[in-house]
């Protein structure tokens, strides 16, 4: 006589059987999402964001009467009886650009007759790139007391040759920072403080019209001197 099967055995192989199944669907899944990924490389390097760079980090600035920075919009001569060598404006001595510079007045020259001592307005010179071309422009500044004005001007070398690409005269205490190859200039007086930014044209440097001025230029070389666009932060 034929033995009949277990009546609890076959629900247990169902259930086996529809583990299994389930296992392999969950592979299948696996694989599928596995095959839709795909390798980016490496990833692209982001560049930081630019930001401002003093120029005169421990100078203190005074409070002026009111005025604001000043350019000369025009084309600048260069200076005779200097040339640059091989260690660029570095190796130029700044007492001897700003005395044989012709395009300073007599009161930079009587100035720089109490230099070097302790009535010399003279600050350290910096060396800054604000032409974008690898190689560092020089930014003189002098202080004068006496008349209330402090003179900010920057030098640039074309081959042997040296001569300002900006002269910029503005109250007592006038500074400046750098922010990528543009030079912002800042003063502070009676109207509150004023910022003005240069950026180089091929030629000199001009002053950028800000972004919430419309209908006005920057004034170019050659054209008559006048107020440059500014930029007003309320006290």
């Amino acid at each position: 006589m034929s033995r009949l099967p277990h009546p609890h055995r076959r629900p247990h192989r169902v259930v086996v059987a529809a583990l299994a199944v389930g296992a392999a669907v969950v592979s299948l899944v696996g694989c599928a999402a596995d095959t839709g990924a795909r390798d980016g490389g490496v990833a692209p390097r982001v560049a930081p964001p630019v930001s401002s760079s003093p120029l005169w980090p421990q100078h203190a600035t005074p409070t002026p009467p009111a005025s604001e920075p000043t350019a000369s919009g025009r084309q600048y001569l260069s200076i005779k009886g200097i040339q640059v060598g091989a260690g660029g404006l570095k190796q130029i001595p700044v007492k001897e650009l700003l005395e044989g510079d012709p395009n300073v007045p007599q009161l930079v020259r009587d100035a720089m007759q109490n230099c070097p001592g302790s009535a010399c307005g003279l600050r350290a010179p910096v060396h800054r790139d604000l032409t974008g071309d690898g190689r560092d422009e020089l930014i003189v500044a002098l202080d004068e007391p006496k008349a209330g004005l402090t003179l900010i001007q920057v030098y640039r070398a074309f081959g042997t040759a040296v001569r300002p690409v900006l002269i910029s005269w503005g109250p007592l205490g006038l500074t400046g920072e750098t922010f990528g190859h543009d030079l912002v200039l800042t003063s502070t007086g009676n109207d509150g403080r004023f910022t003005t930014r240069y950026r180089w044209d091929g030629n000199v440097l001009t002053a950028a019209v800000p972004q919430d001025q419309t209908g006005d230029r920057a004034q170019s070389a050659g054209s008559s001197p006048s107020p440059s666009p500014r930029t007003r932060t309320d006290r």
